[in-house]
């Protein structure tokens, strides 16, 4: 058999090894499990939110560039019965029941995703 041939068969073998590829992915080859939802956590207290349980916040729209959310705490972290211990996630220090959470987010990319900033103690521009 002349080279040419095996050339001309290889080529032709990769195009079909490359269209096979590109119209049967393999991760749909592959059975994942169910993907697991996490259930959201307060970031105050650290308790994992049931559904229905919301954290009590306010939202403040600064134009189109950020929204500002301060986040005051869930349910469990709130009560006046038997309080949670409410940590910043920043800066680790105890917080009151007074005290809240400031976080930002950019609603051009992803308005759910929030940027945590801080408290009153490790980040006091955002409590002016």
């Amino acid at each position: 058999m002349d080279t040419n041939y095996l050339y001309l068969i290889g080529a032709l073998a990769g195009i079909c090894a490359f269209l096979f590829w590109m119209l049967f992915p393999i991760q749909s080859a592959v059975q994942k499990p169910a993907e697991v939802r996490k259930k959201p956590r307060c970031p105050l207290c650290h308790t994992e939110l049931e559904k229905g349980e919301k954290l009590r916040s306010s939202v403040m729209e600064l134009g189109n560039v950020e929204v500002r959310t301060t986040i005051k705490g869930c349910p469990y972290c709130l009560t006046e019965k038997k309080p949670r211990k409410r940590t910043c996630p920043v800066c680790r220090a105890v917080l009151s029941q007074a005290q809240a959470l400031v976080a930002y987010s950019d609603p051009r990319q992803d308005r759910k995703s929030l940027s945590m900033r801080g408290c009153s103690l490790c980040y006091p521009q955002g409590f002016e």
